[in-house]
């Protein structure tokens, strides 16, 4: 896994980045608390999208992730014209690179909107379409700012997200700060996947009451170095189906049945 900060860090705070040059580039890092963080890396002089891509694995020793990036330009012929000025971000499966004129190249193992369509009133504006090739997904998004959002700004994504009737994934929690931008002065969704749709009264109610109220729930207990050793994995955002009006009453029945 390629270490990168959570975005919940006050940037402001954090005046001493370490920085390593290239001939052609520069590579911001930040260390904290010991640990050794990948901040951002810029390109100089851009040259066209795979000689940049090249560029990128060469410094940065990024083969695995920037072999996939090649393999999805020089296969799809998508954004040749276009040129890497640095990468901003990276998760388990996407990397995010600066193509210039406030936007972003994002190449990923997973559709964006697999399980939906993009939201212009939550999802940070869209430029073009997904294009698909062999597995890899290219798309192109405005450039937000991720250096200056704080909980007000996650808060009032996920309002926007019910109002239009989703909910969080699994991976944006209350405090991801990484998943959310600011363009134009208004706070955006960034990874499309963490806005799911919302199932229905019945079916948040039951689940709800199960969560809660289910006496006989089993928990088993995990060593706090084995929750943070894992690598990353992918995280199921497929909406979940709503249960029928009977398939609830059942699951209230079995967790009434728990208290006796």
């Amino acid at each position: 896994m390629i270490p990168s900060v959570n975005k919940t860090i006050n940037f402001k705070a954090l005046q001493n980045k370490e920085k390593k040059y290239y001939p052609n580039g520069v590579e911001y890092r930040i260390n904290m608390d010991g640990e050794d963080y990948f901040y951002k890396y810029t390109i100089n002089k851009p040259n066209g999208i795979l000689e940049d891509l090249k560029q990128c694995k060469r410094d940065l020793g990024w083969i695995t992730r920037i072999n996939k990036a090649l393999r999805f330009v020089e296969g799809s012929k998508k954004f040749l014209d276009e040129k890497i000025y640095g990468i901003v971000g990276t998760g388990g499966l996407t990397t995010v690179f600066d193509i210039g004129n406030e936007r972003v190249l994002k190449i990923s193992e997973e559709n964006p909107f697999e399980y939906r369509k993009y939201n212009p009133k939550f999802d940070i504006p869209l430029i073009g379409k997904v294009e698909q090739y062999k597995g890899f997904y290219g798309y192109i998004q405005k450039k937000a700012d991720t250096e200056n959002v704080g909980l007000k700004n996650v808060l009032a994504v996920k309002r926007k997200m019910k109002k239009a009737g989703f909910t969080s994934s699994l991976d944006f929690g209350s405090h991801r700060t990484d998943q959310v931008g600011i363009y134009k002065g208004k706070s955006f969704l960034l990874d499309s996947r963490c806005a799911i749709k919302r199932n229905n009264f019945i079916t948040r109610f039951t689940n709800w009451f199960e969560n809660n109220f289910n006496f006989k729930r089993i928990c088993i207990a995990q060593r706090i170095e084995d929750v943070m050793d894992k690598l990353p994995v992918h995280i199921e955002e497929k909406p979940l189906p709503d249960y029928t009006f009977k398939e609830a009453f059942m699951r209230i029945k079995k967790v009434i049945k728990s208290w006796k």
